[in-house]
């Protein structure tokens, strides 16, 4: 569907730069040309409308840089990822796709130093759904952004120091559970790793750290898992034990906050052995001492508060056995530190959050007596501490915060609060009077309360933005989400050549069908085929699914409830629409096993002329049991092998014009069968073991299966078979292979590659010849995720996606003989290509292959490679920039054009064709 509200969060944006309402939207001038070519042609609009439902797409992590504004986005279309503005329409975009596609890349810790910004993103996902991250800095443009180190978690803390930070992140061949502290100037080669003490682990969950000076002070534990205070100047010889808490291994050190020239901090109190207390450091053991035993609050929004330090005091909310949670306050002495007020009489407390300071005051939202929460404000006595009161209009009215952000500024504190008796919120104003007025109408539910350049925006959890003057008034509404075109390929629509002629499936949402579609890659050449259908005068009409093309004809999947039909193999008569009843009951689930899920495909497997298919017998439903073959007619269509009991067949696999598929024995053995396409030709050749064999997944290397087994619980190893028991032997062990169904590895000239992480080693390149197995080389360091994947053969030469040594997936080539690795492409930023590896798609017998990649500079889009660097090479720019098209696997070569789904801005995911390359 085409959209015509493409520009709405531009202007957003522009308004949140400028901090003035942008009125008319500037005239943006001509669409930039994109730096690919741009002949591809969209083959149909298949849907209408936009996308149903509210979705959340809200604006955060803001931090001004000057000359631009950084923040963090979901538009709903390449996930939450880093955008910038300069103030313009023109100057408002998408900065970087991290993770290339819709996954986002959820940029966190954001941490100004200086005129860049630090920030921690997920850069990729494999098959197994395994993230990766890394450490990143940019002053906000493209060519600024950098990767400085990949690793396996979000760091534990990143805290500013002069000209970089510190951070602490596991290493990525170490537990995660337990981190190594880090430091960077903010380039690749100045972020180093400064180690962990010895004796020391920094634990993920709970470290904790504050800047003092140019130091840093952290949390660790020792080996018995008592804590310690530990600081370093970003040096091992400059990292030293400040002071350990012997017996303490319940408590952790929480919550170190710096103020002034002393961090604060919660530790376990040395009169108690149940309690916490309040402690502070300047970084030395004689300075480090005790000041009150309190306990910070129990309840996750005072907890998150922290402290709020001015003019040499720290507010916070504590707890005592006296008091409850209240407002206390610290100088830094054991003498200074005292309770505020005791607003919640006894041990009830009153739960303060919020913290503010405006003007001569520190306002917080409390709840006394278990009311409904109310405003206070402090000059930090207990005389000094009052209750506001509220006004709507001249009418008395009590306003309930919300105990979100409060906002502050030269003249006023405002805050977001609900009334008895109204629904919705209210903008409220606080001034040096005692009583808060209400400035404007309720609101429809605005999520928080920011002010940008000047001026008071509230923002919504679906992205609108309001803007307000902060007098009496009205919010102005000035901008609101794009809605996201509804795509006809969103869906599982399907695509197939058959005999150069495409045929694809759209959804048909008014009879919840799908329709059949053909195309010749050209608008006027794209129309509906004739509705397949069946019955009496074809009065039922199919939904087709999983479209197969065997010998020239056009199998589908489907269907017919009203002719008592389930789901079942049709084939097509293109000049009729008649479809024919080829065989019913055709798996379609997943069931799990000890070794992983069996995967039940419905569509068909092509060996040569013949199409094999499992299906299921009244007696065995719901597992199938039954082997069938079609050449696409009725007559054709046999059942090659009935009984494959106990439990179920599954997994086809082909080699030239032989059937290999596996049978479960029982929940320890699955054996390898074959088939000649008749019942006497299926044989089995693999038998059951005591200690367990179950045939995994294969792959054909010259007229031989290589497969793999998992022998007994845990022992992988690679097999072959020439489709006679006597030739299926065993060729070696091979710990840790990627054995999956989707990747078991590939062919090229008769040598067999494979991925393999052998145990407490890096992501490595297999291969065999059928009598040993030869390690090809090493991609990514040790405990990487991202092991070489999609496995194809281009002419004599194996192409893949694997780990640089910045550990972002590029594509790689090696030849025949596994030599002369070469990158063909990588990204500029030093992240990865694709977030997870795409396929890789001949277009045509010796031509180019086709995939969808980034590099960087564009969003994700449809390259192509012949297996050199200088022709690998962007094949269109659908969305322009680093706006990504995102084209998925389903990339099909028909006639003279390639066909692929795509998204744009104004017609969501539909279908693309562009000429064969």
């Amino acid at each position: 569907m085409r959209s015509t509200n493409v520009k709405a969060s531009l202007s957003l944006m522009c308004v949140l730069s400028l901090g003035v309402g942008c009125g008319k939207t500037p005239d943006p001038g001509p669409k930039p040309e994109p730096e690919g070519p741009r002949n591809a042609v969209l083959v149909r609009d298949g849907s209408t409308g936009v996308v149903p439902g509210v979705r959340e797409t809200l604006l955060r992590d803001f931090v001004d840089l000057g000359p631009t504004v950084l923040f963090t986005q979901d538009d709903a279309l390449h996930g939450r990822e880093l955008w910038t503005t300069d103030g313009s329409t023109q100057g408002t975009a998408l900065l970087l796709d991290l993770m290339p596609g819709n996954m986002g890349s959820e940029p966190g810790q954001l941490t100004r130093v200086d005129d860049a910004v630090f920030f921690a993103a997920r850069t990729a996902q494999t098959l197994e759904y395994v993230n990766l991250f890394a450490l990143w800095r940019t002053r906000g443009t493209l060519a600024s952004t950098t990767q400085l180190v990949s690793l396996p978690q979000r760091p534990a803390f990143v805290v500013a120091r002069s000209g970089g930070v510190y951070f602490a992140a596991p290493d990525v061949q170490g537990s995660q559970e337990e981190a190594a502290l880090w430091t960077s100037d903010g380039t690749p080669e100045g972020t180093r790793r400064v180690g962990t003490p010895s004796g020391a682990r920094i634990l993920m969950k709970e470290a904790s750290a504050a800047r003092l000076g140019e130091a840093l002070l952290f949390t660790a534990r020792t080996a018995q898992g008592d804590p310690v205070l530990w600081r370093t100047d970003g040096t091992p010889e400059g990292t030293r034990a400040v002071l350990a808490f012997p017996g303490a291994q319940g408590f952790a050190l929480q919550q170190l906050t710096t103020v002034g020239n002393q961090v604060l901090f919660w530790a376990k109190d040395t009169t108690s052995a149940t309690r916490l207390a309040l402690w502070r450091s300047d970084g030395t053991p004689a300075g480090t001492l005790q000041l009150k035993s309190l306990a910070p609050p129990r309840t996750d929004s005072t907890a998150q508060q922290g402290f709020v330090a001015r003019d040499g005091a720290a507010f916070f909310a504590a707890s005592d056995v006296q008091t409850g949670t209240e407002l206390w306050k610290t100088d830094g002495t054991p003498g200074g530190t005292v309770l505020v007020s005791d607003l919640g009489p006894g041990a009830a407390g009153c739960d303060p959050t919020a913290l503010t300071f405006q003007g001569p005051y520190l306002y917080f939202v409390a709840r006394p007596d278990e009311q409904p929460p109310r405003l206070f404000r402090t000059n930090g006595t207990d005389p000094g501490t009052t209750r506001m009161n509220g006004r709507i209009g001249d009418a008395p009215q009590d306003p309930s915060p919300t105990g979100g952000t409060m906002i502050a500024t030269d003249g006023a504190l405002f805050f977001l609060a609900s009334t008895q008796g109204e629904t919705g919120l209210r903008l409220w104003r606080a001034e040096a009077t005692a009583v808060a007025r209400a400035v404007s109408d309720p609101l429809p539910s605005p999520l928080g309360l920011m002010l940008q350049r000047g001026s008071l925006y509230l923002i919504t959890v679906t992205g609108e933005l309001w803007t307000h003057g902060g007098e009496s008034g009205p919010a102005s509404l000035l901008s609101q989400p794009p809605p996201r075109p509804q795509g006809s390929f969103d869906q599982g629509a399907d695509v197939v050549d058959v005999n150069g002629a495409l045929y694809f499936t759209q959804p048909d949402e008014i009879a919840g069908l799908w329709q059949l579609w053909k195309s010749d890659g050209t608008k006027e050449g794209t129309v509906q085929a004739k509705p397949p259908s069946t019955g009496t005068n074809d009065s039922v009409r199919l939904s087709p699914e999983n479209l197969t093309a065997v010998n020239g004809r056009l199998l589908f999947t489907s269907k017919a409830p009203s002719l008592g039909v389930p789901f079942a193999l049709w084939g097509y008569d293109a000049a009729s629409g008649k479809a024919a009843l080829l065989s019913s009951a055709l798996g379609q689930w997943v069931t799990p096993r000890p070794q992983g899920p069996s995967v039940f495909t419905s569509r068909p497997l092509v060996v040569g002329a013949q199409a094999y298919f499992l299906a299921m017998s009244p007696r065995k439903y719901p597992t199938p049991d039954e082997l069938w073959r079609t050449d696409g007619t009725l007559e054709g269509t046999v059942r090659v092998k009935a009984g494959l009991t106990p439990f179920l067949a599954t997994t086809l696999m082909s080699v030239g014009g032989r059937l290999f598929f596996e049978v479960s024995e029982d929940f320890d053995n699955c054996s390898l069968w074959t088939t000649d396409g008749t019942e006497a030709g299926t044989v089995r050749l693999t038998a059951p073991s005591a200690s367990g064999f179950s045939a995994l997944s294969g792959v054909a290397v010259g007229d031989q299966l290589f497969f793999w087994a998992l022998v007994g619980t845990d022992g992988i190893e690679l097999w072959k078979t020439n489709g006679t028991p006597e030739g299926t032997v065993r060729i070696g062990d091979a710990a840790g292979a990627d054995t999956r169904l989707e990747s078991p590895g590939t062919s090229v000239g008769g040598t067999f590659f494979f991925a393999r992480v052998p145990p407490n080693e890096a992501p490595q390149l297999w291969m065999s010849d059928g009598r040993t197995l030869e390690r090809v080389g090493t991609f990514g360091p040790v405990g990487s995720p991202l092991w070489p994947a999609e496995l194809t053969a281009q002419g004599d030469h194996l192409l893949f996606w694997a780990a640089t040594p910045t550990n972002g997936y590029a594509l790689w080539r090696v030849d025949g003989r596994g030599a002369n690795a070469t990158v063909l492409l990588r990204a500029s930023s030093g992240g990865g290509v694709v977030a997870t590896p795409s396929r890789l798609v001949e277009s045509r017998p010796g031509g180019p292959m086709l995939f969808a990649a980034s590099d960087g500079a564009t969003g994700l889009e449809l390259w192509k490679t012949d297996g050199t660097p200088g022709n690998t090479m962007r094949v269109t720019d659908l969305a322009a920039g680093p706006a990504s098209s995102a084209p998925d696997s389903r990339i099909v070569p028909s006639g003279n054009r390639i066909y692929f789904p795509a998204w744009t801005p104004e017609e969501g995911r539909e279908l693309w064709a562009l000429p064969m390359p």
